[in-house]
Formats: structure tokens, C-alpha cells, sequence
């Protein structure tokens, strides 16, 4: 008999603060992965994807710790599907990432750094100021592949 295979990978922003239990075993939060691409008649679109996010344990408790909305994550795991019943007594199905690693990509914060100035989902850092130059005068949208 053979195995499968469920890994995920992915790379975004937090869409909420990391929320779990007293304990520290359960952590979740919510991350944005956008897509973007152009259309033929030239039009930028973009489309972004949202995940349930689970942590356990240490992971779960340095998430909860040094994570908060706006920051960006590498999240390494595999999707799990469950039925929960909610408040209001409905049946409901969720599908969340079960993280196995997650690596923090920002730096750490400052005492000063508001939550106005961290980027969101579908807006990459420096969006707003264009596309920097790096040393030899060339933009990312220079790069030849």
C-alpha cells in the first residue's frame, strides 16, 4: 500500500493576532497569500487567499509571544479538514494548516512600531514608495526571469 503526500507551504501576512488557549498548546491565526497577475488587455488583478493557521506547543506559545497582525510568516505543515458544530448549533466544515515550522521573515519589533505602519495582506513592502534600484540601477521588474 502506498502513502500520500500532504505538505503546504506558504508565505504571507497575518490577518489577525494569534489567539490560544491559556495553556500555550493551541495557538491559530489567520494568514493572506496574494497572487497577482496581468490580463490581456493589460489589467493588474489580484486575488488573495486566506489560511486557518494551527500551532502547537513551543511554536504555538512563540507565536502567541512575538507574532501580531501585519507580520510575515513562512508557514510549513499539512491540511486538515474538520466539522465543528458553532455556537448557534450549526454543523460546520473548516480547513486549516497544521504547522509543523514557522519561521518569522520580519525583523523583530520595535517598542514604536504601530500597527498603521505594518504591512497587509495584498500590499508588499515598499508598494507604496514604487519599485526600489537596487546597486546597479535595475528595478525587480528588470530581472530577466
Amino acid at each position: 500500500m502506498s502513502q500520500g503526500l500532504n505538505k503546504t507551504s506558504i508565505i504571507g501576512y497575518l490577518g489577525r493576532n494569534p489567539e490560544g488557549n491559556d495553556s500555550g498548546t493551541v495557538t491559530r491565526f489567520s494568514v493572506g497569500v496574494t497572487e497577482r497577475w496581468r490580463v490581456a488587455d493589460g489589467d493588474d488583478k489580484e486575488h488573495t487567499e486566506w489560511f486557518r493557521v494551527v500551532t502547537f506547543n513551543g511554536t504555538g506559545a512563540a507565536c502567541k509571544e512575538f507574532l501580531s497582525r501585519g507580520r510575515r510568516v513562512y508557514v510549513d505543515g499539512r491540511l486538515r479538514t474538520r466539522i465543528y458544530t458553532s455556537r448557534d448549533g450549526e454543523e460546520k466544515t473548516v480547513t486549516e494548516l497544521l504547522a509543523q515550522s514557522v519561521i518569522f521573515l520580519d525583523g523583530p519589533r520595535a517598542d514604536d512600531d504601530r500597527e498603521e505602519s505594518r504591512p497587509r495582506p495584498g500590499k508588499p513592502r515598499g508598494a507604496e514608495t514604487g519599485n526600489p534600484r537596487n546597486a546597479d540601477g535595475l528595478t525587480a521588474d528588470d530581472t530577466p526571469f
